[in-house]
């Protein structure tokens, strides 16, 4: 057999398995702007939401898309093929534990305090000696809490911005805009100061380790495509974060 014969039998052997390729489960965490159900409508929507969509579209998937907690999707993308969870950080923990698409953004993470708290942090090294707000299996607090800061576990973030304004904690780590928002749809807004900026982290779409590589790859490709084309910019300004 001729090797272009050769080529385009392996082309069309392969063909049924591309179209019978399982479909992806797509889980976020509730984390506005940047993932979340409309309260009013039920729909899963922010940001990432609009970009890792985009990214499935221009893929050829039809993914379906739910909500859970963030223990709850983080067992579920461990255990179940074909599944996948956004936006996550990255790190050398859970590396060989998925595969990885992104960054599909950026994210700001910082201390908030109380506003009426007239104490300074002239560099983030300061907080150590008072307490910090996080929740209950949250990476950031994990990790501060390794280096020797005094983190607080609330049971979940939205616990976090109560505990601020009520002096039950010193300050809170937190995404700048999660907890910008967080604060605002609880009416604590105008009770909290950004206190000093942590790091930037990516944030990325981790997915079942088991996931066809090929799909991975070509996923990322559709992200950086996203970027190059800046539509992400767009999509950002559609919900007033940027």
């Amino acid at each position: 057999m001729k090797p272009q014969v050769k080529a385009l039998a392996a082309l069309l052997l392969s063909l049924p398995l591309l179209a019978h390729a399982e479909s992806i489960r797509l889980i976020i965490q509730e984390f506005a702007p940047f993932t979340y159900t409309d309260p009013k409508t039920n729909e899963i929507k922010g940001f990432l939401t609009d970009k890792a969509m985009e990214i499935m579209r221009r893929a050829g998937e039809s993914p379906s898309i739910v909500s859970t907690s963030l223990a709850r999707g983080y067992q579920a993308t461990l255990n179940e093929e074909n599944t996948c969870l956004f936006g996550f950080r990255r790190t050398p923990e859970r590396e060989t534990l998925f595969k990885w698409v992104g960054p599909l953004t950026t994210d700001t993470w910082v201390l908030y305090a109380k506003k009426s708290d007239t104490r300074s942090l002239k560099n983030f090294e300061d907080a150590k000696a008072f307490s910090i707000g996080s929740y209950k299996n949250a990476a950031t607090g994990l990790e501060l809490a390794r280096q020797g800061y005094k983190i607080e576990f609330a049971s979940e973030d939205d616990d976090n911005p109560r505990l601020l304004v009520n002096g039950r904690i010193d300050y809170w780590i937190v995404s700048e805009l999660h907890g910008m928002q967080m604060a605002q749809e609880q009416g604590f807004w105008s009770d909290i100061r950004r206190a000093i900026k942590w790091r930037n982290v990516d944030l990325y779409m981790l997915c079942n380790a088991k996931m066809d590589k090929q799909r991975i790859d070509r996923f990322n490709e559709l992200n950086k495509d996203i970027d190059r084309e800046g539509n992400m910019e767009k999509i950002t300004r559609n919900y007033g974060a940027r």
